[in-house]
């Protein structure tokens, strides 16, 4: 993260309801940010620009996208010279055991299933945000490579684990 100004952060969702609810989401986590949101992958380098100043220090990606899948545009944000090394964190619907394995394969560092609140987003987005990327590029953990929301006994979300507990 740049110690200047805001973590700039780009969403890549073709579904608008699902990036207003990001933003929102964001902007309550308390964490200085600079969002810029991709509705589709062809439009990435168009969003991105190829200044590294604006480069993007973090990518959100939703897998189920039309034209070009999210398995597809993660295959080019690695290949992309100037985008190879940003932290991708899947931010999908589903998680499939099948999509997981595919995507930790082919680079991602994260895989953040898409929550069924509000809160529980915004928790999942503080705890994503205040982990040390320059680690996590270099060894992805297999065993927790899926966040996981931290639940008790019945099944539930336990919010007072999950607002002080980190389950990645």
């Amino acid at each position: 993260m740049n110690s200047d100004s805001a973590l700039r952060i780009l969403l890549i969702d073709d579904d608008l309801d699902d990036c207003i609810f990001f933003k929102d989401a964001l902007n309550e986590t308390g964490v200085s940010t600079q969002l810029q949101i991709a509705t589709k992958c062809t439009n990435i380098l168009e969003v991105t620009g190829e200044n590294e100043d604006k480069l993007p220090e973090m990518i959100f990606l939703d897998l189920n996208m039309p034209m070009v899948s999210g398995h597809e545009c993660l295959a080019i944000i690695r290949k992309t010279s100037h985008l190879k090394n940003v932290p991708v964190i899947i931010y999908s619907t589903s998680a499939i055991k099948r999509e997981v394995e595919e995507t930790i394969n082919a680079g991602a560092n994260l895989y953040l299933q898409k929550p069924s609140s509000f809160q529980l987003l915004v928790i999942a987005l503080k705890k994503i945000l205040r982990i040390d990327w320059s680690n996590q590029m270099i060894n992805v953990d297999r065993n927790n490579f899926v966040y996981k929301h931290l639940q008790n006994l019945s099944g539930n979300i336990d919010m007072s684990k999950a607002e002080n507990g980190f389950s990645l």
